[in-house]
């Protein structure tokens, strides 16, 4: 089956035996006897040749069947519907279907277990399936995908990453900083200190690329604007030759940014990302991996909320999609919007609290210890039955060391 997914489905052809060389022509005995000197194809070929003369041929149609006597209502009853190979019925599916439901463990993707919340919501990558993500720029789109699929590279998945916008040396080294969690030692030949721990730091480093370089994580060599018949064969050779299994393309835009120049209007360039998306969908269906595509936004008030209509170009890219991701960010909070999910329907929002020593989201909200009140110089403050009182007037008490703690009740 691997072998067959592998060439893909069209290439392939069901052999099946013609019948001519086990077929002994109505007689049981299957021990043929031959003379000497005889071979056995020529025997065969005159026994499958003299069997076929003594057989009767069907008939063609039914005025030949009434003119050779056959009995056409045992003909009717014998006979069954033509199968057509697009049409189905509940009981060819049936066996698979019952197992879906009770098996729903089996039928999940592989999760993020960096991300157990977002996970719960989408139940995983599932092969044969896209994903499309966007968010406003430097909402942190390349980090959490980044996170998302070392995830998937340390649970064994096979993740090809396309970076049109971002050198490979660079995602490299963002990469790397996520899988050690903590901070590289950048400009380590600069630093000051003993030679002995500048090379104990070195040797830590080397250890964590080697240790980097098991995982099963692969990269494109594009950048910027790429044919997208190049980037299929690509794709196809990573699937056919390391049994890719994720894809990653970050982003679309920079990806059809050498086509579109030579497009000459708006609508042009929308049909030219439509043909891309259109066949990354098909891809994904017919070599069995998963792909997650990044689509810039519109352009949109700084601040505002995305919404589904919020990617940029048509509808084909959400209409494609079985699942719809959006990094939300007003400056202050930011969180991941599950807008569509084809798999089971189940939509919403997980918060993301970025931890700047390993570079990766959290959904755990970081403790912080409560502020103590300050009181500005100059400005009296008296308390009764733990109100205070400012120049007269009440104020109230507050654990916040900002300006509420000085409003009047």
């Amino acid at each position: 089956e691997m072998f067959a997914r592998k060439l893909g489905v069209e290439r392939c052809l069901l052999v099946q035996p013609s019948g001519k060389r086990g077929w002994n022509g109505g007689n049981n005995n299957n021990n043929m006897m031959m003379d000497e000197g005889e071979s056995c194809d020529d025997e065969e070929d005159l026994s499958f040749e003299a069997a076929s003369e003594s057989r009767p041929q069907p008939p063609k149609d039914a005025n030949e069947a009434l003119l050779q006597g056959w009995d056409i209502n045992e003909l009717l009853n014998e006979a069954s519907e033509l199968p057509h190979e697009r049409i189905l019925k509940f009981s060819d599916l049936r066996d698979q279907v019952i197992h879906e439901i009770t098996n729903p463990d089996k039928y999940r993707g592989v999760p993020v277990p960096s991300l157990p919340g977002f996970t719960s919501l989408i139940k995983g990558f599932r092969r044969g399936e896209m994903t499309v993500l966007t968010g406003p720029t430097g909402s942190g789109k390349t980090t959490f995908l980044g996170q998302t699929s070392l995830d998937l590279a340390e649970q064994g998945v096979n993740v090809l990453w396309g970076s049109f916008e971002i050198k490979n040396t660079r995602l490299m080294h963002k990469l790397l900083q996520q899988y050690m969690k903590d901070v590289l030692p950048i400009g380590l030949a600069e630093r000051e200190g003993s030679m002995e721990e500048k090379k104990k730091m070195y040797e830590a480093l080397t250890v964590l690329a080697d240790k980097f370089d098991t995982l099963p994580m692969y990269f494109m060599k594009f950048h910027g604007g790429s044919d997208i018949d190049d980037v299929l064969d690509a794709m196809e050779y990573a699937a056919y030759v390391h049994d890719v299994e994720h894809i990653i393309l970050d982003n679309m835009q920079f990806m059809i940014s050498r086509d579109v120049k030579k497009m000459s209007s708006s609508f042009d360039k929308f049909d030219m990302q439509d043909i891309a998306i259109e066949k990354f969908r098909k891809f994904a269906t017919d070599y069995n991996v998963h792909v997650t595509l990044v689509v810039h936004p519109r352009k949109e008030d700084e601040g505002a909320k995305l919404g589904i209509s919020s990617f940029y170009g048509s509808a084909k890219a959400t209409q494609e999609a079985d699942t719809v991701l959006i990094l939300q960010s007003d400056g202050k909070r930011k969180f991941v919007d599950v807008k569509k999910n084809r798999f089971d329907g189940t939509l919403g929002h997980v918060p993301l609290y970025f931890e700047r020593k390993s570079g990766r989201y959290t959904e755990d909200a970081p403790a912080q210890a409560p502020p103590k009140t300050v009181v500005p110089n100059g400005v009296g403050v008296k308390t009764f039955n733990g109100v205070g009182h400012q120049k007269g007037r009440a104020v109230a008490s507050s654990n916040y060391g900002d300006i509420r703690g000085q409003h009047p009740l």
